[in-house]
């Protein structure tokens, strides 16, 4: 069965409606992950993970959006952040959209954890539900992902561009890894300080260890991650 929207013509979708049980969409960001990474590393890992489960759920997948909100490390070269208000008018637009088309079950989906994109995710579905209360909504993020397993995966804390991220691209597109560039670096801002950027205490836009990443380590943390989303969206099915 074909999950991804962008690979089906109208008439596909269509029918495609009738049986799914609701649609996941996955929000990437275009945003620096080191000397080592692609900026597109979010969106990549979020879209494998997402189809992955939907194939396993009986959920669509939407086209991702690839545009995120980056504040810390908006500074470094590659990173395209939206503002806060943008990316909320743009979820309640394809929300918006989305029932349009015939969707009653739509599932908010990010890879990408800052503080602030998953805040304005999560405003933009609160204010859609409030005038649609005939439409499901739920919001699932990495954060999620939280596991006993996952330390005897990895050796340390996931952060970005860190040993987690690093190997899981191993993993999914190693064509796209440059390991002879990672480095590892856990930057300290001053404490209490709100500053636009996290540039000027981040040297190489790494936050955690890369170099400790492996191709077998992402595939043990991609497995799990999968297992997690299938068990969260048959949750959602029931509901």
């Amino acid at each position: 069965m074909k999950v991804l929207l962008e690979t089906m013509t109208w008439t596909e979708i269509e029918e495609a409606i009738k049986k799914a049980e609701g649609i996941i969409v996955p929000f990437g960001s275009v945003e620096e992950h080191g000397p080592h990474l692609p900026v597109s590393t979010d969106t990549i890992i979020t879209l494998e993970l997402v189809s992955k489960a939907a194939e396993e759920t009986g959920f669509l997948v939407a086209p991702t959006l690839n545009y995120g909100v980056c504040r810390s490390t908006r500074s470094f070269p590659g990173t395209i952040s939206l503002k806060f208000e943008t990316l909320k008018q743009v979820t309640i637009d394809i929300l918006s959209e989305l029932v349009e088309c015939g969707f009653k079950r739509i599932v908010l989906f990010s890879f990408h954890a800052s503080n602030a994109h998953l805040t304005a995710i999560k405003e933009a579905a609160y204010s859609f539900t409030i005038r649609n209360r005939s439409v499901k909504v739920f919001f699932v993020s990495s954060l999620d992902f939280a596991s006993e397993n996952i330390p005897k995966i990895l050796e340390t804390l996931p952060q970005h561009a860190c040993e987690a991220e690093t190997s899981l691209m191993l993993f999914l597109k190693p064509e796209l890894v440059h390991m002879d560039k990672a480095t590892d670096e856990v930057p300290q801002s001053p404490p209490f300080l709100v500053t636009p950027t996290g540039r000027p205490w981040m040297k190489t836009g790494v936050m955690g260890y890369p170099t400790k990443a492996t191709k077998e380590k992402g595939e043990q943390l991609f497995t799990l991650m999968v297992n997690r989303l299938i068990e969260i969206l048959n949750i959602i099915k029931n509901q």
